[in-house]
């Protein structure tokens, strides 16, 4: 009994794959560190008090964020699978991001990243035989990361295509995304 314990903790690596570990460790640091840019952008246009609508909906993205994060990590918990958790460190540079265009930006590169890594775990998960996972990010993470992508992008697209006029439109998002908080229930 005890040698069977031994050789299956051996064995658990090899078992479970530790390049789908990586990629699963490195999608719930990506997780939780556009959680904290998102947090930084908020804090930083609810500061400054121009762009309240933004503000809200960063706080609300880097909610998102970590609750996908969560989810990643209750999904291994109930697989009582453990993950290496590392800091979580925004750059310089975004700590002290003031341009909201740039924020946009910032934000649509890292759902793209988030997206991507997403993608690695699915293909990881395949490669291993680990359909539990392949259907967890299929139906549980991938739906709402292609609708975050989707929308950044556009968001993205439609002040480039107005660039000459980008402060008006992005007052104009604001004011949107402000009357669209006010009818939450």
């Amino acid at each position: 009994m005890f040698i069977n314990i031994i050789s299956i903790l051996f064995f658990l690596p090899f078992i479970f794959g530790n390049n789908l570990k990586n990629v699963y460790e490195n999608q719930v640091q990506k997780e939780f560190l556009a959680s904290n840019t998102y947090l930084t952008f908020a804090h930083r246009l609810a500061t400054r008090g121009i762009y309240q609508g933004f503000a809200k909906f960063f706080f609300d993205s880097a909610e998102e964020e970590r609750d996908h994060g969560k989810k990643l990590l209750d999904f291994y918990n109930v697989r009582n699978r453990e993950l290496l958790f590392y800091d979580i460190k925004i750059t310089d540079e975004i700590a002290s991001m003031h341009n909201l265009t740039k924020m946009i930006q910032t934000a649509e590169q890292m759902e793209r990243q988030v997206y991507d890594n997403l993608i690695e775990v699915r293909l990881a998960a395949d490669t291993d035989k680990d359909y539990p996972t392949v259907h967890f990010i299929e139906q549980v993470m991938l739906e709402e990361q292609t609708t975050a992508v989707k929308y950044m992008h556009d968001l993205l697209k439609r002040i480039e295509r107005n660039s000459d006029n980008s402060t008006i439109l992005l007052q104009m998002i604001d004011q949107d995304l402000r009357k669209k908080q006010l009818k939450k229930p």
